[in-house]
């Protein structure tokens, strides 16, 4: 080839190089820095777990509230975790298998693990895309149907339970220095657990406290069952149930086989299996007396006519005027 021709291809060439490997650059520069989002498939089916993401929605318009991106193959809402029955504890049955779902449309508790074996789970916030994950817990519970105020007891690395409050951030309602925390089955209109007492153990002895932490009862031996506003219940080792009031003196001597509270009144099943209803107020029976069987199932409640309605085996068997 003439020099001249070669020298003149070897110039073209060096422009033409010029021209393309910018522009080439750029094209790449803008498909991998530009202003939109990285393109994803697109979740039409509003599936929670799509594309190796967490989808949240909202209950009310459907609207997608945020997502969250899964780094291992177990990854979605943490499981309910209840020991209640542990302690005889008159609760909220909580549904077997039911999980937390999102909290005041912001909180997500989530797990996010490969190991099967690996319970902890920790608070996503769908608002700031926070992860908490050095703030992790190995139990969490709401009871499945939610405590009123978007709170959840939860359990710590330390073993130590405490109570978290999920409403515009999360903060500690109660701090982790339980060696257990419960509450009763008593629900709001909208079909919450109440919160204002929590069932609490520390240092091998039982209390209940209210929402600011205030002790209201003194030490309690016997895990506390239930409670009104005067008396709770205890069950003892030998599984034998106790009326008390909150200075843990007996106000019935008797060692019961089942002790329920029923608005203010008190059913009583005796070790005999003789069933009454008691007055605690009037210190008195109100009811029958009723020799079980075994099996038989006592049902009572106060209607509308605060009349005591009391049921075996679903059979009315007595109304009572209060």
């Amino acid at each position: 080839m003439n020099p001249k021709v070669q020298k003149g291809a070897l110039i073209v060439l060096i422009i033409l190089l010029c021209i393309f490997v910018p522009l080439a650059g750029a094209g790449l520069y803008f498909k991998y820095t530009g202003s939109s989002e990285p393109a994803t498939l697109e979740n039409t089916n509003k599936d929670f777990f799509f594309d190796n993401q967490l989808w949240f929605y909202s209950k009310s318009d459907g609207s997608l509230l945020g997502t969250y991106s899964c780094e291992n193959p177990i990854c979605g809402y943490a499981l309910n975790t209840n020991n209640d029955a542990e302690y005889e504890i008159n609760s909220y049955p909580l549904e077997e298998g039911s999980t937390i779902q999102l909290l005041n449309n912001r909180f997500a508790i989530l797990r996010d693990t490969k190991d099967l074996s690996d319970t902890k789970v920790f608070i996503y916030d769908l608002t700031t895309k926070m992860a908490y994950k050095e703030l992790s817990y190995t139990e969490v519970n709401n009871y499945g149907v939610g405590i009123a105020g978007n709170l959840v007891i939860a359990k710590n690395d330390h073993n130590k339970y405490g109570v978290l409050s999920l409403e515009n951030m999360m903060n500690v309602f109660i701090p982790f220095e339980y060696d257990y925390i419960a509450l009763k089955n008593d629900l709001n209109e909208e079909g919450e657990v109440l919160a204002d007492y929590f069932i609490v153990l520390k240092d091998g002895s039982w209390y209940l406290i209210d929402r600011s932490e205030a002790i209201l009862t003194e030490k309690i031996s016997d895990p506390i069952v239930d409670y009104t506003g005067s008396y709770l219940i205890t069950r003892n080792i030998n599984g034998l149930y106790h009326l008390v009031n909150y200075s843990n003196n007996r106000v019935l001597d008797e060692d019961f086989a089942n002790l329920s509270f029923t608005d203010k009144y008190l059913n009583c099943t005796t070790q005999n299996q003789e069933f009454y209803v008691y007055d605690i107020a009037g210190s008195k029976r109100v009811s029958q007396t009723y020799t079980l069987k075994e099996g038989d199932k006592v049902f009572t409640e106060v209607d509308i006519n605060n009349q005591i309605i009391i049921s075996i085996n679903d059979q009315v068997v007595e109304t009572i005027s209060a």
